[in-house]
C-alpha cells in the first residue's frame, strides 16, 4: 500500500477513535481494545483489508492513530497497550468454515486469525524486553534495537564501530518491557470437525498479558514459525497473540426470531420439561425422574452473589443401566466435560502446578487446569465415581465454594470452578440394596456425599413389560444405525412435537435461552418451600438447610425451563416432589415412616440411639468385668439378636469397641 493511501487510512482511524474511544481518552485507559468488526461496519473496509494483508503494519498504524487522536484531545502523549479483537467473520479460504486451531498450518501462516480454545497450560507472567537501548563499553556508541520476537532474540549486540559487545541500559527511558505469558490451548470439542479424533493444541505466545490461567478464551493473533534446530529446515507453528479475552458463554447465545418463537411455543406445553428431558437422554429407557433432574441441572438456578446456582447429582447405578452412555451424552453439550475417576488423579480433577519445559525453552512452573476448572460454567460429568475414595477430598472446596485455591512454585491463585457435578458409580457389591445405607454401598466419604443435592439409585429390576420395551428400544437403535449408514451418527433426540423438530441442537439452544432468565420467587412459592422445610424438620432434625437451598435452585430451574419470569406455587411443588423422590430412594426409614437424611450417611437417628444404647451397656457391664460376654449383653438389653449383632459390628467398624476374644467385648 502506498504512502498516500496509508495517510488516508490514518486520518480515518483518528476520526474513528475520537468518535468511539473518547471515554478511553478521558479515563486514560491503559488497556485499549479496538473492535475491528465495528470499524468494518463503519465503512473501514480498506483498513480491514490492510489488516488482513499486512497485520503487523496495520496494528502499528492503529497505535500511531490512537496516539495522534489522544494527543489532539488531551494534548499529551498516552501511556497505553493496544489490542484488537472481534474480527469480521474470519474465513478459512480452503474449507469455507470459521478458522479453528486444527486449521492452523502453512496456509494460515502469517495471516491474522481469531481462534477459540480451552487453556490446558499457563505459565506465570514474565518480563520480556521489547525495545532495548545498548551502549558500547569501549567507544560509547548507542544503539536502539526493537525486538520483534523476545522469545527468539539473541542478546549479543555488537558495536557497529569498534565491534565490541554492547551493554543494555536498563534505566533508559527508551528501554521498554512488556508482560509475557505462554499458554497452551486445546480446541473445544464443539468446534472440532470430528470430536472422536485426538484433541488439537496450539501454543500461544501472548504479549501484554494481564494473566490468564484457566477457562475458555478467544485469541486474536498471527501464526508464526519457530525453528528449534538451526541445522534442520523444519519449523514449529505457534500463535503470536495480540489480544486474548475469556469466553463467558460457551453455548450459542444468538437466536433468530423463528427460534425464539419455537422456544415460546414448546414452553407452553405443560409437559415441556418431560419432553426435553426424555429427548436429551433418549438412550436411557425409563427413569424419567432422573432424566428430569439432569435436564434441570443443565438449565441451572439463578446466580445470586456467592450462592451457587448449580445442582450436584449422584447416580448409584446397577451394571448395564447405561450410566456411562448418559454421562457422555450430557458431556456433548458445549461447555460440559467428561472424565473417569479410573483414569484421573486428584489434581487431574481440580488443578495442578508442575514444572515443565515450555516453547521458549526454559523450565518453569505452569498451571494445568483439571476437569472441574475446564467445566467452569458447565457440568463436570464424572464416571466411575465410587472407585477411588482418595480423590474425593480434592472436590470438597470445588463443590461447595466453586473455587480452587492453589499455591506452589511462586504461583498463588484462585481458579473458578462454577460447574455442576453429575457423578455416577456402581454399588460396592454389584447391585443397589435399598435396605442398606448408601454409605455402606458406595465408596464415598460423608462430607462429599453431603454436597450432592440429589441422589438417585438406578436399579435394574426384572419387569416383563418394562424389559420388553427396553429390548424393542435397543433393537430400534441398531436398526436406525444400519439405515443411516455405518459411518454416520444418528440423532436419537430428533422428534417432531407441536410442529417443532426437537433435536440435540434445539435442546442445547433452549437450555441457553432458559439460562438467561432470572425468575423471582413469589410469596406463595416461598410459603410452600418454608412449609416443606418446617414439616421435614418437625420433631427430630431430619433434613438440613442444604435441602432447602436445593429446593430453591430446583424451583428456579423449573421456572426457567418453562420460560417464566416468576417462580410460582406449581414450580415449588414440583421441586419439592423431585427432592422427595430422591429422599424416598435413599433416606426413607420404613420403621418410622419418616425421612431421615442421616440414613444416607449410614447411621439414622434411630440407629444412632441403638448404637448408643449398646455402647453404654458395654461400658456399664465392663465396669464390673474387664470383658463383657455376648450373652450378658443380650440379657441386659432385651434386644433382638440380629439387631444386637449388627450394632456390635458397626461399633467395632467405627473403632468404639473391640473383640479381643470371640464373643467378648470392651470399650476402646
Amino acid at each position: 500500500m502506498d504512502d498516500k493511501k496509508i495517510h488516508e487510512l490514518r486520518l480515518y482511524l483518528v476520526d474513528y477513535l475520537k468518535a468511539y474511544h473518547l471515554d478511553d481518552f478521558r479515563i486514560e485507559k491503559y488497556r485499549v481494545k479496538v473492535d475491528i468488526k465495528n470499524i468494518y461496519e463503519n465503512y473501514g473496509f480498506e483498513f480491514v483489508n490492510y489488516l488482513e494483508e499486512e497485520p503487523k503494519e496495520a496494528v502499528n498504524l492503529l497505535e500511531e492513530a490512537y496516539t495522534e487522536a489522544y494527543y489532539s484531545v488531551k494534548g499529551d502523549k498516552p501511556h497505553f497497550v493496544l489490542s484488537i479483537y472481534n474480527l469480521p467473520d474470519t474465513i478459512n479460504k480452503k474449507s469455507g468454515k470459521v478458522v479453528t486451531i486444527e486449521d492452523i498450518n502453512v496456509e494460515t501462516h502469517g495471516r491474522l486469525l481469531e481462534v477459540e480454545g480451552i487453556i490446558v497450560l499457563a505459565t506465570k507472567i514474565k518480563m520480556a524486553l521489547k525495545r532495548g537501548v545498548h551502549i558500547c563499553t569501549s567507544c560509547g556508541e548507542k544503539k536502539i534495537e526493537y525486538i520483534e520476537k523476545p522469545f527468539e532474540a539473541q542478546f549479543e549486540p555488537v558495536c557497529p564501530k569498534c565491534a565490541q559487545n554492547m551493554m543494555l541500559l536498563e534505566d533508559d527511558s527508551e528501554t521498554k518491557y512488556v508482560n509475557f505469558q505462554e499458554l497452551k490451548l486445546q480446541q473445544p470439542l464443539d468446534l472440532m470437525s470430528d470430536p472422536e479424533e485426538p484433541p488439537k493444541f496450539i501454543t500461544v505466545l501472548l504479549e501484554n498479558s494481564p494473566g490468564f490461567y484457566t477457562g475458555r478464551v478467544k485469541v486474536t493473533g498471527i501464526p508464526i514459525k519457530i525453528q528449534r534446530n538451526k541445522k534442520v529446515p523444519m519449523y514449529d507453528l505457534v500463535f503470536s497473540g495480540i489480544h486474548c479475552e475469556p469466553v463467558s458463554e460457551k453455548l450459542e447465545s444468538d437466536f433468530t426470531e423463528n427460534e425464539i418463537e419455537s422456544f415460546e411455543k414448546i414452553a407452553k406445553n405443560e409437559n415441556v420439561i418431560e419432553i426435553l428431558a426424555d429427548r436429551l437422554i433418549p438412550d436411557l429407557k425409563g427413569y424419567m425422574t432422573v432424566k428430569k433432574a439432569v435436564f434441570l441441572q443443565q438449565v441451572k438456578g439463578v446466580k445470586k452473589g456467592n450462592k451457587r446456582n448449580d445442582s450436584h447429582i449422584l447416580l448409584i447405578t446397577d451394571p448395564g443401566t447405561g450410566k456411562s452412555l448418559s454421562l457422555r451424552k450430557i458431556a456433548k453439550i458445549p461447555g460440559n466435560v467428561y472424565g473417569s475417576v479410573n483414569m484421573a488423579s486428584g489434581v487431574g480433577l481440580t488443578a495442578s502446578v508442575v514444572q515443565e519445559k515450555t516453547e521458549i525453552g526454559d523450565n518453569t512452573y505452569v498451571i494445568k487446569p483439571g476437569l472441574l476448572v475446564k467445566a467452569n460454567g458447565g457440568t463436570a460429568c464424572i464416571d466411575e465415581f465410587a472407585t477411588n475414595k482418595k480423590l474425593h477430598e480434592n472436590l470438597l472446596e470445588a463443590m461447595e465454594s466453586q473455587t480452587i485455591h492453589i499455591s506452589k512454585g511462586g504461583l498463588n491463585t484462585k481458579l473458578p470452578s462454577e460447574c455442576a457435578v453429575l457423578a455416577a458409580g456402581n454399588p460396592r457389591w454389584g447391585r443397589f440394596d435399598p435396605n442398606v445405607s448408601i454409605m455402606e454401598q458406595i465408596n464415598i466419604s460423608p462430607p462429599i456425599l453431603s454436597r450432592f443435592d440429589l441422589i438417585f439409585p438406578l436399579i435394574d429390576e426384572p419387569d416383563r413389560t418394562k424389559d420388553r420395551g427396553i429390548a424393542h428400544h435397543i433393537i430400534s437403535i441398531h436398526r436406525a444405525h444400519l439405515d443411516k449408514g455405518k459411518d454416520k451418527e444418528i440423532d436419537l433426540t430428533s422428534k417432531v412435537i407441536d410442529d417443532i423438530e426437537i433435536d440435540f441442537g434445539f435442546i442445547c439452544k433452549y437450555i441457553t435461552y432458559a439460562r438467561q432468565l432470572e425468575p423471582k420467587i413469589t410469596d406463595e412459592a416461598e410459603n410452600i418451600l418454608t412449609d416443606y422445610y418446617l414439616k421435614m424438620r418437625k420433631g427430630v432434625v431430619q433434613i438440613t438447610a442444604r435441602q432447602l437451598e436445593a429446593a430453591i435452585r430446583l424451583s428456579e430451574a423449573i421456572a426457567k425451563a418453562r420460560l417464566k419470569t416468576e417462580v410460582t406455587c406449581e414450580d415449588a411443588l414440583e421441586a419439592v416432589e423431585l427432592i422427595n423422590e430422591s429422599l424416598k430412594e435413599t433416606a426413607f426409614d420404613p420403621e418410622t415412616g419418616q425421612y431421615d437424611v442421616d440414613k444416607i450417611m449410614g447411621v439414622s437417628k434411630k440407629e444412632r440411639s441403638r448404637l448408643t444404647e449398646v455402647y453404654d451397656a458395654i461400658k456399664d457391664l465392663g465396669s464390673i468385668k474387664d470383658l463383657v460376654l455376648y450373652d450378658d449383653l443380650l440379657e441386659a438389653l432385651k434386644m433382638k439378636e440380629a439387631i444386637l449383632k449388627e450394632a456390635i459390628k458397626k461399633l467395632i467398624t467405627n473403632g468404639d469397641i473391640d473383640e479381643p476374644k470371640t464373643g467378648m467385648y470392651r470399650i476402646i
